[in-house]
């Protein structure tokens, strides 16, 4: 799995670069965060004067958190890939993927994601 997309670097136009996911991480985590109560109505007391609102202290709830980042080879071209060539460069992405039990694979998803930044949205699957 690849893509196809031309790039201009160092000054030179390489046509059908290939561009192939090397290292993808998959992070699943929690963290701790503080969640506050939403702010009281303000409320007057018999005389007119505002009262001040009661500040509920923050609960602390765990979140969980998943993420993915991944490293693209950049190959002047397919054939180059294929003689096993050095890159021309390597680029890291990060993205939250979906754990939906209906939802591509992570690698089916970090290529969507390359696919949806700037120079990429041209790129051919090959």
């Amino acid at each position: 799995m690849a893509v196809t997309a031309t790039v201009d670097k160092f000054g030179m136009e390489f046509t059908g670069a290939y561009h192939k996911v090397t290292r993808l991480n998959y992070e699943s985590y929690d963290s701790k965060t503080l969640q506050y109560a939403p702010p009281a109505e303000p409320s007057l007391d018999e005389n007119g004067n505002p009262v001040p609102p009661m500040v509920a202290p923050p609960t602390e709830v765990w979140v969980k958190a998943v993420r993915c980042n991944f490293e693209v080879a950049t190959y002047a071209s397919a054939v180059t890939r294929e003689a096993h060539a050095e890159p021309i460069y390597r680029t890291n992405y990060n993205f939250t993927p979906s754990a939906e039990a209906e939802a591509a694979d992570i690698l089916v998803q970090a290529y969507a994601h390359l696919k949806a930044q700037a120079g990429y949205e041209d790129a051919v699957d090959c």
